[in-house]
Formats: structure tokens, sequence, C-alpha cells
């Protein structure tokens, strides 16, 4: 009995512990310079140093497993702050470049455009000079005779002393063209070095960004891992199974009594987009697997958090919830009936965030953007957990040929 009771208390620590593991928020900021996005990094680097000198300290008994696995999911949700401090400093850096490349554009624009008016003025000099030869000493041979820059020449030749002033303000004037086409190309070659130092800098931040991507997704398995194996420890693993079962029980019967009590949105238009517009693979097919019948497809390449989830057909918004049990956040799209009368619902769980979408709100297929890749649920990393619904029962998105997989 003694023991009994002690093994009670230690799985409700272990399940106190878990419940208080911080919840992501969206972050709501302005835009950030490269400089305070940097700083934003460095510390964030320092906190995972703090973080893993914590983990290093540990021993072996049940606190210490306890607190091992609160520090691996603040670790988590540090190295998910770094990646998007580098995503944001990537942006920022594309962003630098896009108008570097402009300014580029804009000083060629202006150096040809000065470089037509300069031939124009070099022409009607030309024509006058050439008028002059005919009427004076000079003769167009004594004029080219060692002269390999010929509109150089005209501006310096001493023949136009003998021009009108109307064309001596040509000639000052095509020599301040010719002043001014030079320093704009010097300010392209140095607008195009720092353009190139920009993107080496770009390329490293994306090294650096696939570094902590790698980390990461080993990261959410060892957390996972970690607590499963605590929960094992504690009698508590199949207690935690029993709830997800019934947590998504509870969800198919509110869904069922859902869709009873609304009419179908609209007419189904029998074809449904990719809802990962940016990852193409499926980490997890429909059907068996070790964790049991899987009812849905797991769209993931192992970097992707953050990404975006966009509606698979257009329809209207049903469900919004933050923070299933399972589910984490996810929502429900209801698009209709289709030729059969068979009612096609889409549900899109483990958003990192709450859903960008509200109930009632009209989306369209391919283009609404209803939320961002996450973890959140029962997830062991981060990944899209798409299903179609007919008439509320769980069928293949690929086998039955709603969505095809990109290539």
């Amino acid at each position: 009995m003694r023991k009994s009771f002690v093994r009670i208390v230690s799985a409700l620590a272990v399940f106190a512990v878990l419940f208080m593991l911080p919840i992501p928020t969206a972050s709501v900021s302005a835009a950030k310079t490269e400089e305070e996005l940097r700083d934003e990094l460095a510390k964030l680097k320092e906190e995972e140093q703090e973080i893993q000198a914590a983990l290093d300290g540990l021993g072996d008994t049940i606190a210490d497993q306890q607190a091992e696995v609160k520090q691996l999911y603040k670790k988590v949700s540090n190295l998910e702050s770094q990646i998007d401090a580098y995503k944001a400093q990537i942006t920022a850096v594309d962003s630098t470049i896009a108008e570097q490349n402009a300014r580029i554009e804009t000083l060629n624009t202006e150096i040809t455009a000065k470089e037509q008016e300069m031939q124009e003025i070099l022409e009607k000099l030309k024509k006058r000079v050439k008028a002059i030869t005919q009427t004076t000493q000079y003769s167009s041979f004594q004029l080219l005779v060692n002269t390999t820059d010929y509109a150089d020449y005209l501006l310096k030749s001493q023949v136009l002393a003998s021009v009108s002033e109307h064309d001596q303000v040509l000639r000052l004037q095509a020599e301040e063209d010719k002043r001014t086409i030079q320093e704009k190309k010097v300010l392209v070659e140095q607008e195009k070095a720092d353009s190139e130092a920009k993107k080496a800098e770009l390329e490293s931040l994306k090294g650096e960004l696939d570094t902590q991507f790698d980390s990461l997704d080993k990261l959410y398995t060892t957390a996972k891992n970690k607590e499963n194996k605590l929960l094992k420890e504690q009698n508590g693993y199949e207690k935690k199974l029993q709830d997800l079962q019934k947590s998504e029980d509870e969800l198919d019967r509110e869904i069922a009594a859902l869709l009873a009590g609304t009419p179908p949105a609209s007419t189904y238009g029998g074809k449904m987009y990719w809802p990962a517009p940016t990852v193409k693979r499926v980490s997890s097919g429909y059907g068996d697997r070790s964790l049991g019948y899987h009812r849905a497809i797991d769209i993931s390449n192992g970097r992707s958090l953050g990404e975006p989830i966009v509606a698979a057909a257009s329809g209207t918004v049903i469900k919004v919830q933050s923070m299933h049990y399972s589910y984490g956040n996810f929502c429900m799209i209801d698009h209709g009936l289709d030729a059969n009368g068979v009612r096609i619902v889409t549900l899109y769980a483990h958003m990192r965030y709450t859903p960008s979408v509200t109930v009632g709100q009209y989306v369209t297929g391919g283009v609404t953007q209803i939320g961002q890749i996450g973890n959140t649920g029962n997830s062991y990393g981060a990944h899209l957990h798409f299903e179609v619904r007919e008439d509320n029962v769980r069928v293949d998105p690929i086998g039955k040929g709603y969505v095809v997989v990109p290539t």
C-alpha cells in the first residue's frame, strides 16, 4: 500500500511538471534591424548554454529526470526561437540585397541615360569641329593624330576655343556628364561589392539555420522519448495513452454534433491543393504504424517549423481550437457536398500558434494561409497532421485521390 501510494504521488508529480512546460505563443513585434536581430540571437545562444549547463548537472533520481524533461523542452523552445531569429535575419539580409540590386539597376539606368545625353552633345560638337576645319587651317588629319579617344579629344581640343559661347556650354556639359558617369560607375562597383558581401553573409546564415534545424529535429525526439520513459517508470504512460484516446473520441463526438447542427457550406469543387506549399514530404502516411493506426498523413521535412499552411480547398472554417490535448492548435474547414452528396471536411493539426482564421470565415483553396506548421499537442516534432473526412469518417487523403504529393 505504501509503495502504491508513492508511485501515485510520483506519477502526479511527473504530470505536474510536464503540464507546467512552457506553451509557445505567437510573438508580434515591429520589424527589427539586423543589429537588433544579431543581439537577440546572441542572447538566445547564451540562454541555450545555461540550459545545457543545467542539463549537464542533473543526476538519475526521479526528480532529476523530471527536471531533465523540463529543461529539454525549454531547450526545444529556445532552439525554435533561434530559428525564428535566423529566419528574420535571412529575410532582413535578403531585403538589403534586393535594395542594393535596385540601386544598381537605377544607377545603370542613369549611366545609360547620361551616356546617351553625352553622345548627343558630342555629335553636335563633332559637326562644329568639322565646320571649323573646313574653314580654317586645321585639317581632319591633324585633329586625329595621336588621338585614341576622339570624344575625349573633342573635349580637350583647343579647336573648340574658336566655337561659339553656346558650343562652350555644350562642351562643359559633356565634361560634367562624363564625370557624373564615372562617379556613378564607382558607386555601382561599390554596391556590387556590398551585395556580394551580403550574399556571403546570407549563405552563412542559411548554413547556421540548417544546423539549428538538425539539432531541433533530434531534440524533439529526445525530449519526447525521455518524457515517455519517465511516464512508463511512473506507471503513467498507459494513462496518457488512455487520455489521448479519450480526448480524440470526445472531439470526434463534438465534430459529429457540429456537422449535424450546421448545413454544408457549399458544393465541394472536386479539387484540393497541397496544404503545405513549401514542404513536399510525407513523414508518416495513412494506416498502421508503431504508435497506432494513423487516420491522416503527416507532412514534414525536418525543417518545417513555422512553414505556412494553406486551405486545401475553398470552404468555410467550422472549428478553431487552441492546445487540444492530442491535436494541439488546429482548425477544420467545411468544403460542402461532393457530387455524391458526401460532406467533405479537412482538419489541420499541431499548428505552432492558434490558427490565423476564425469560425465562419470563408477561405480560398491554395491561397488562404490558415496557420504555421508546429509541434503542439501529442506531437514528436514539427509537422502538419492533415485529415480528410467524408461524412466525418477519416479517409486516406492520398489514397482517395484528394491530394497528390508534389514533386
